[in-house]
């Protein structure tokens, strides 16, 4: 479906997002990545896309990719994403740094 509505309009900064949340559910991590990246392209404060690539890149052990997205996320919702990337297990590989403590605080 997103890829239908990609070809008509292919600015809708949903779908992109909608196909990188789908891809990203099937372990197709590097394209969700792509994908959030198009999105973000159209729509910069998708705070949601900004958010998920943390997520995956700290699931990939990228810290300071981690940190970049999910500092963008915590700047345009930062009630919303401190309090999830509290208790998100994607980042528990990264908990203890002190860089991420100082972000979700």
């Amino acid at each position: 479906m997103c890829g239908e509505i990609l070809k008509f309009k292919p600015d809708y900064h949903q779908a992109w997002y909608n196909r990188g949340y789908a891809l990203d559910k099937l372990g197709r991590f590097e394209e969700a990545i792509a994908s959030y990246d198009q999105a973000l392209n159209f729509k910069p404060d998708l705070h949601q896309a900004w958010y998920n690539k943390a997520c995956y890149y700290a699931l990939q052990g990228n810290i300071e990719q981690t940190l970049e997205n999910l500092q963008k996320a915590i700047n345009i919702s930062p009630d919303e994403w401190r309090e999830w990337a509290k208790t998100n297990s994607d980042f528990d590989g990264i908990r203890e740094d002190e860089r991420f403590q100082a972000l979700i605080q």
